[in-house]
């Protein structure tokens, strides 16, 4: 609905000179304060360009664009958005973009570990690749020739096509993968492993050359279609490529790369895209089956002196980076390692996914923490100002095949593609529970190029932009306390007869070692807690752990976990429902929560994924020693995930959990009178809204007329 203002002034006879009736807009809402009503185009003033290090003041919705194609795009559909990410190719639409939004903030955007390829294009188009030395690659466990090859012969003779580390049996070569020997790369189109040779397409991108005996040949790493990981850890060896430069890691010529990148002053800052932590992951979800951090064949599998030197080496590069550019231009990471004083925020990509989930990471967890990658909420606190961090939710979760093409067939082609809705919703709501920025796209593989997805939410259907102006407070919860049974006895601690409900078990042949105490000295509630007290831990938190069963677990049921507890340092706990027996399947996973010195009380929820008659609630404290202390637990049916932001203009909602939600408002708010989903965005006026399973919703303040008759009298 929009109210806009009207002021009339009469003569209304002798001895009165006016009065003035003013329609002015008063919100309905009245528990919440309400600061005056902004213009419909809540944006800063033409010439308020954001300086770098300073904190952002745009209103919200904040939304911000990967990747957009700006020569088949409309330039005024990308400069609608606060920020948006090009790359170098683009830099001749930075001043037109700048020119239709003054205030538009544009990244140009580098790669962190990988390089790409045309494998049908010649040596100029992959000049970037073939300049790259081959000790840079990151590559799998490889063997060696046993006979000379010249730059023709397409069959290698090799000393193994497989490794073993006793248990399991590890192929080095399959069918498609691309190889490196030397300083050129193959096509491999067969395996046999009773000879054992290899055919190999010779020349494949980098150039085909003779290699002897003893030389050793390696699967690349492909995790995007048509490129090639590179070795950003601590072990990747040194090479020239510069003789002006000379002897330089992958991470230190990366990090030219990405400096040079920003020599047009133009570009307010940098993306840098796959800065993600604890590269390990890769195997299992790319091609790699192993990983050789020093090229040296020697399989391995325990990865983790790999991802910390991996992380090490991309803290360098990023601090590299910084050093260079200085403290002004931004430096936005994809799902980055927590490097907070560093980088101007995070990418969440992916997030929401279908199931709500970010790649099985819990909702909860990834939008308040703590993890180790630094949640939404996390990152919006800690990193460097100006904070881009974004929710970046795609219509399509899939990714493309490493060994496939790279093509896409694009929704957006088909002239009846309906987005969801339900999943932008949620996502954008996710968003607005902190000050940080969202982009709803297709899919990875194009982001915003397949097309530029406009929603009523964005800008209150045509209303304007920044409808919602700042906001009011923070997120809390909107739901009130559940009033379901506590499926867990004797969570008071009250006697030891509700101690000894409970059990303490730790791993003493892998050096853990606690024990459990009904402490009367401390207590959150009532007169005692339960103190548990680690002596002896070697890391790993579920290897002592508190527990009560049995426990009936329900499939697809919301169960909320609710404790107070402290610790007598700073720390993290866990806590999970579980099989009690072998194969000790996880039905849901609570998350780690961070404790301190002080009574704090702690609610999380999660829906199960199995069905457990005789189930078992852990807490895990085995992570590090010292006391920690446990009152007032409570598990139950149901879940309180619902959060609620207020705005001047309005107010976000969100809905995580697996039921339908009835959402009392606390007073009159009005929906958006919109034209996509006019189902849910019908313009009426509500005062409660039941909210579907993972969903969000924006709700508006109307504004009523109120009359004022200021009288102005003069005497005569």
């Amino acid at each position: 609905m929009r109210t806009r203002f009207l002021s009339v002034a009469l003569t209304l006879g002798l001895g009165l000179t006016s009065v003035l009736l003013t329609l002015s807009a008063v919100s309905c809402a009245d528990d919440i304060p309400v600061s005056p009503a902004p213009p419909p185009r809540m944006r800063p003033k033409q010439g308020d360009e954001v300086a770098a290090g300073h904190s952002l003041t745009l209103p919200f919705p904040r939304l911000g664009m990967w990747w957009p194609d700006p020569w088949e795009q409309p330039l005024t559909d990308i400069a609608r958005y606060d920020w948006v990410i090009l790359d170098n190719w683009a830099s001749e639409f930075i001043t037109p973009l700048k020119a239709l939004n003054p205030d538009i903030l544009l990244l140009n955007s580098t790669n962190a570990c990988e390089l790409s390829y045309d494998p049908d294009a010649g040596p100029e188009e992959n000049a970037e690749v073939l300049a790259i030395p081959p000790e840079w690659f990151l590559t799998q466990v490889g063997t060696e020739l046993t006979a000379d090859v010249d730059a023709t012969m397409t069959v290698f003779h090799v000393a193994a096509v497989t490794a073993t580390d006793g248990v399991d049996i590890y192929e080095l070569f399959v069918v498609s993968d691309t190889a490196l020997i030397e300083g050129e790369s193959v096509l491999v189109e067969a395996v046999n492993p009773a000879a054992k040779t290899l055919t190999v397409r010779r020349g494949y991108v980098r150039p085909a050359a003779p290699h002897a005996a003893g030389t050793r040949i390696a699967a690349h790493i492909t995790f995007w279609p048509n490129s090639w990981l590179l070795n950003l850890s601590t072990f990747c060896p040194t090479a020239t490529v510069s003789p002006t430069i000379g002897p330089e890691t992958w991470a230190d010529y990366n990090a030219r790369v990405a400096i040079d990148l920003l020599s047009n002053s133009l570009w307010d800052g940098i993306l840098i895209d796959r800065s993600d932590p604890d590269e390990s992951w890769l195997i299992g979800n790319s091609t790699a089956r192993t990983i050789d951090p020093d090229q040296s064949n020697t399989l391995i599998t325990d990865y983790a002196e790999f991802d910390a030197a991996w992380n090490e080496g991309l803290r360098h590069y990023e601090e590299t980076i910084r050093n260079a550019v200085g403290p002004d231009p931004i430096i936005f990471v994809n799902w980055g390692m927590p490097n907070y004083d560093l980088l101007n925020g995070n990418n969440f990509e992916g997030f929401p996914m279908d199931d709500g989930t970010a790649y099985g990471v819990p909702w909860q967890e990834a939008v308040f923490g703590p993890t180790e990658g630094g949640s939404y909420f996390e990152w919006m606190e800690q990193a460097r100002n100006p904070n881009l961090t974004m929710i970046e939710t795609y219509e399509d979760d899939g990714g493309p095949d490493p060994t496939g093409s790279g093509e896409y067939e694009n929704p957006c082609d088909d002239p009846d593609f309906v987005p969801n809705y339900r999943k932008m919703r949620f996502g954008l709501a996710t968003a607005l529970l902190n000050d940080g920025f969202f982009s709803y796209e297709i899919n990875t593989n194009g982001h915003g190029s397949l097309c530029l997805l406009w929603f009523d939410e964005y800008d209150n259907e045509g209303q304007g932009r920044g409808y919602l102006g700042r906001p009011l407070g923070p997120a809390h919860r909107a739901m009130p306390p559940l009033s379901t049974p506590n499926l867990v006895g004797g969570g008071d601690f009250e006697s030891q007869d509700d101690l000894e409900q409970w059990d303490l078990e730790a791993d003493e042949e892998e050096g853990y070692s606690a024990t459990l105490s009904l402490d009367s000295t401390t207590a959150a509630s009532g007169t005692s807690s339960a103190r548990i007290d680690v002596i002896q831990s070697q890391g790993t938190d579920w290897q002592v752990e508190f527990s009560f069963a049995p426990l009936e677990v329900i499939s697809g049921t919301d169960y909320t976990l609710s404790f107070w507890a402290k610790a007598d340092r700073e720390r993290t706990i866990s806590a999970y429902l579980q099989q009690n027996h072998w194969p000790w399947k996880e039905h849901l996973w609570f998350g780690a929560s961070p404790l301190t010195t002080t009574w704090r009380f702690y609610e999380v929820s999660g829906s199960a994924v199995g069905n457990d008659p005789q189930a078992v609630l852990h807490f895990g404290l085995g992570e590090t020693t010292g006391a920690v202390w446990l009152d007032g637990v409570r598990l139950q049916v149901g879940s309180r995930n619902v959060w609620r932001r207020d705005y001047i203009g309005g107010l976000a909602l969100v809905n995580a959990t697996r039921t339908t939600q009835t959402v009392p408002l606390g007073g009159t708010f009005q929906k958006i009178s919109g034209t996509q989903a006019p189902e849910i965005n019908d313009g009426s006026l509500v005062t409660q809204v039941v909210l579907p399973p993972l969903d969000g919703l924006i709700v508006l303040r109307p504004m009523e007329p109120r009359l004022y008759l200021p009288l102005l009298l003069r005497s005569e």
